[in-house]
């Protein structure tokens, strides 16, 4: 009797365009970032049946900076090998950046205690960016959007900014960081947290540019963290402009990231 080769586990890094993805999770009628992976494992491992798991998922739309998921296959491959096949693959708004060995129990999204997006406004029309931003032709109050995303900060229940299929499910979730920055012509808001209810992020940013706008109040986003109300579902940011950025799994991982970022 042959012996079974022992299944592996792998930590991918990747980045992805996500413009023609229907999001990352598969999906029988339609393109997505998890079926490519999983397309682009076929060729390199043959016949042999592989698991790719994500972090958490991304909408339709939605891109992403620095990805990590974990692919487990019986093989022998070496990481390198298993990038460049992949990558051979790989449509080109696809590519794996890293490929690690890891360890057998290591789960992408079980294991992550923390996730970072930003969000990219422009301030002016652009031929090449237009893809990865939300143009925002009013001026923008910058303080005013820097004090409502301060108020994001902390463990808070983000009932009012949930899809209703969210509430079967806790809405608590603990935000570590929520920053308004002004680079050149754009606006970027950064946001990490211990997980995000579905099109929460982007509610967020809509919320926050009705607040530079001065169509909302800092006080409105106030009330919006402390009762129920419908108000927020009403916004909802284009994914154009909403990038994940790092999935975080030890405590020191983030503390690096938020002293060099």
């Amino acid at each position: 009797m042959t012996k079974q080769t022992a299944l592996a586990r792998f930590k991918l890094t990747l980045e992805y365009d996500g413009t023609h993805y229907s999001g990352w999770q598969k999906q029988n009628d339609a393109r997505t970032v998890q079926g490519s992976l999983l397309h682009a494992a076929a060729a390199a491992f043959g016949s042999e049946a592989v698991d790719i798991q994500g972090n958490g998922r991304t909408d339709a739309g939605v891109h992403a900076l620095c990805y990590t998921a974990h692919l487990e296959a019986r093989t022998t491959l070496a990481p390198d090998a298993i990038q460049a096949a992949m990558n051979d693959v790989l449509p080109t708004d696809i590519v794996l950046l890293r490929v690690e060995k890891a360890d057998p129990r290591f789960h992408a999204r079980h294991h992550c205690m923390a996730r970072s997006y930003v969000y990219r406004i422009s301030q002016r029309k652009t031929v090449f960016g237009k893809k990865y931003v939300w143009w925002v032709r009013e001026p923008l109050d910058v303080s005013a959007m820097r004090r409502a995303a301060g108020l994001m900060v902390g463990m808070h229940d983000f009932v009012a900014f949930a899809e209703r299929q969210e509430l079967k499910k806790s809405t608590m979730v603990l935000v570590r960081v929520a920053e308004v920055i002004e680079e050149d012509d754009q606006i970027v808001f950064r946001i990490i947290g211990s997980h995000f209810l579905w099109k929460m992020v982007r509610r967020i940013v809509a919320i926050l540019v009705e607040v530079g706008r001065h169509n909302l109040t800092v006080e409105d986003v106030t009330g919006f963290l402390a009762a129920r109300p419908d108000l927020p579902l009403r916004y909802l940011a284009p994914p154009a402009g909403l990038f994940f950025e790092q999935a975080f799994y030890h405590e020191q991982e983030l503390q690096e990231f938020l002293d060099h970022r």
